[in-house]
């Protein structure tokens, strides 16, 4: 059989097989195949990591209150654990319990909620609960009566009361009382040292107050931890506040509150080193056809089938092989000239993160920059690895310069820079050098603005919403792009570019 026949079958099946695969997801188990089609619900995952130490282990995590006007779906998984949900009244708890446990353990708990929906945060009308007796005892003590004692000259509901008070506590005015308090705190409670600080004051000042853990509902942020919280008592509701901004409500659209009551978020037993990490995506398949994926065949869930902590890297993996097609197509059919196959894929998925403009301006200045020292070290006589090594050296120092000087001049979003690829970019300044030196300055310079023409094209096709929505949810169809790319592969026609540069042939 020729290889032009290997080459056609091959392609058939990996399109039969994408094809049909997605047919198959799209008919039979109800995920929508075009974006404008799609739900779009919250799924927050809870991660609870630790370290086993062989004996029994037993852990406990908090769930959201239900009588909060939390609805939604929870599912809890973990291999080799036993797992039960407790409830108190309208308070509930996941259970973990297995036996002889040794090294490192992950257990998981999701919860799925409509857009739109109750985040936990709402008033909840409950019992008086009886503000704590202060511990705090001799100087701190004096410390914290005379703070409360200036607040509430001129603060006496609870909501100013709460908003005076943490603003006072984050404040950093100087005063000798605060500076006191705050060392005692941040000793007591380390990284919760303020928040603790603040809900002692409010207590008292005769409020009932106790911490809460929330989740912002930003995908972009990837595993975050717990963000505390404070519940106060006004007379008549329990509130829960943001300490950062004590006078604004909680946005339904921005937080999901966890955790409220005052208890413990997580309680372990038989391990240590115990942490929680939430994961947020926001899904845009039905529960329903998420579930039947989830217990589908490997080829048909794929990454669906991870929890979401392991699955939200793929958001971005997946559109890398798009990245690499654009380039393929610019520099096989088109001909425009790169610097390598990989650099204007890796500065196209920089770009998801950075604007382009300013994406463009941080680009030329390190490769500007980093060329004018290459030229540099080529007068030492280095051998190609140690030289690449001072330009990965020199990469890093020039990141961090323009980070720097970035802050300094007030520009936001200077450490975006770090999104680059330092090694890609050391690699690039080492073959732009090359050519500079081999073919002249003009080539180096027309193909690195075709690597930039290159990564913008890719970015703006990897950045299209039915796009990213078909790479994720289908995957499968990633094998008829393959099979395009196997096609290109096979041509060796006239590439466009080389068409205009020889038109004047046409006339002869």
């Amino acid at each position: 059989m020729s290889t032009r026949w290997k080459l056609w079958i091959a392609v058939l099946c990996l399109v039969g097989l994408g094809l049909g695969t997605a047919y198959h997801k799209s008919v039979n188990l109800g995920v929508p195949f075009w974006r404008g089609e799609q739900v779009r619900d919250w799924e927050i995952e809870a991660k609870v990591s630790f370290l086993a130490t062989g004996k029994r282990v037993k852990a406990r995590l908090a769930l959201p209150a239900r009588k909060a006007g939390v609805g939604g779906v929870m599912e809890a998984g973990s291999l080799g654990y036993h797992y039960s949900t407790q409830r108190d009244a309208d308070e509930a708890t996941a259970l973990w319990t297995a036996e002889e446990r040794s090294g490192e353990q992950s257990l998981y708990f999701r919860i799925r909620i409509p857009e739109g929906s109750a985040s936990g945060g709402e008033p909840i009308a409950d019992k008086f609960d009886p503000a704590r007796e202060s511990y705090l005892t001799g100087s701190v003590a004096e410390a914290a009566k005379t703070i409360i004692g200036r607040i509430t000259s001129v603060s006496k509901d609870p909501e100013s009361l709460f908003a005076a008070v943490y603003e006072q506590v984050f404040s950093g005015d100087g005063t000798q009382e605060l500076a006191l308090l705050s060392r005692h705190y941040s000793k007591e409670h380390r990284d919760q040292g303020r928040i603790r600080m603040g809900i002692d004051l409010l207590e008292m000042a005769g409020i009932p107050s106790r911490v809460a853990y929330g989740v912002k509902l930003e995908p972009e942020l990837g595993p975050q931890s717990p963000v505390p919280l404070v519940e106060y008592y006004d007379g008549a509701y329990w509130k829960v506040r943001d300490p950062m901004a004590p006078g604004a409500v909680l946005d339904a659209g921005s937080w999901f509150v966890w955790h409220r009551g005052g208890g413990p978020l997580l309680d372990l037993t038989g391990g240590e080193s115990s942490k929680v990490v939430f994961t947020v995506v926001s899904e845009r398949v039905p529960l329903s056809s998420l579930t039947n994926l989830e217990h589908s065949p490997l080829l048909i869930s794929t990454i669906l089938g991870l929890p979401q902590a392991e699955r939200a890297v793929f958001r971005y993996l997946v559109l890398i092989p798009l990245g690499a097609f654009v380039v393929v197509l610019l520099r096989n059919i088109v001909g425009i000239q790169t610097l390598g196959t990989f650099m204007p894929v890796l500065i196209a998925l920089a770009l998801l993160e950075i604007p382009p403009v300013r994406a463009i301006v941080m680009f030329s200045v390190i490769v500007a920059f980093g060329l004018w020292f290459r030229f540099l070290l080529s007068r030492l006589n280095l051998l190609v690895v140690p030289r690449v090594a001072a330009c990965v050296v020199i990469v890093t120092l020039l990141m961090m310069l323009m980070s720097v000087v970035a802050h300094k001049m007030g520009m936001v979003g200077g450490g975006q820079i770090t999104l680059f690829p330092m090694i890609i970019l050391a690699w690039t300044i080492e073959r732009m050098s090359l050519i500079w030196e081999e073919e002249g300055k003009r080539s180096a310079i027309v193909q690195v603005c075709g690597s930039l023409v290159v990564a913008l094209i890719a970015y703006w096709f990897m950045s299209i919403g039915q796009v990213q929505y078909w790479a994720f949810y289908f995957p499968e169809l990633l094998l008829v792009l393959l099979a395009a790319i196997l096609l290109i592969g096979r041509y060796t026609g006239y590439r466009l570019s080389e068409l205009f540069r020889f038109r004047s042939f046409g006339h002869a």
